[in-house]
């Protein structure tokens, strides 16, 4: 067994000796290793990869003189608003497939009134699912993709931000 020994009395005192197992440390010091290693794995196989798409300003370049107005897309639990300012707001309140049917319509209708927005906001409320965030990232890429070149992805002509 494994242990260790603290040296013990002389000298017609008592002996102090006593042996420390040292098998349930080395267990416990072992599980905790193993268990950081799992959690790195995790949370690099969990991260979503985002990227900045071609063309897009760099860092280098001036930023833009004119303020371009924001399409804004609210994801809420029970209704989609797309907005591009107070006054031009459409609220989708339907649900399921014909919620995403509309949501395609309203971004087509503004992706062909002005094709130089390259950007799009997503708000989702705190209650609402991942998944219905990742439909309305794929109903984004789907209307900006239409017009792509061969060869050339989706995620090269829109970028999707959050606030």
């Amino acid at each position: 067994m494994g242990g260790v020994s603290v040296g013990g009395g002389g000298g017609g005192k008592k002996s102090v000796d006593s042996e420390v197992n040292m098998v349930p440390f080395i267990d416990l010091l072992l599980s905790i290793i193993s268990f950081l290693l799992m959690t790195a794995v995790w949370v690099q196989s969990g991260s979503l990869q985002a990227q900045q798409p071609r063309g897009a300003p760099s860092q280098d370049s001036q930023p833009q003189t004119d303020p371009q107005e924001q399409l804004k897309i609210l994801v809420k639990t029970d209704r989609l608003t797309v907005a591009m300012s107070a006054a031009d707001t459409r609220d989708i309140t339907s649900t399921g497939a014909r919620r995403l049917d509309e949501l395609r319509d309203q971004l087509r209708t503004r992706h062909t009134s002005n094709p130089q927005q390259r950007e799009v906001w997503i708000q989702p409320e705190g209650a609402v699912n991942y998944v219905d965030i990742i439909e309305v990232m794929d109903v984004v890429y789907e209307i900006w993709g239409a017009q792509r070149a061969p060869g050339q992805h989706a995620r090269d002509l829109v970028t999707i931000r959050f606030l």
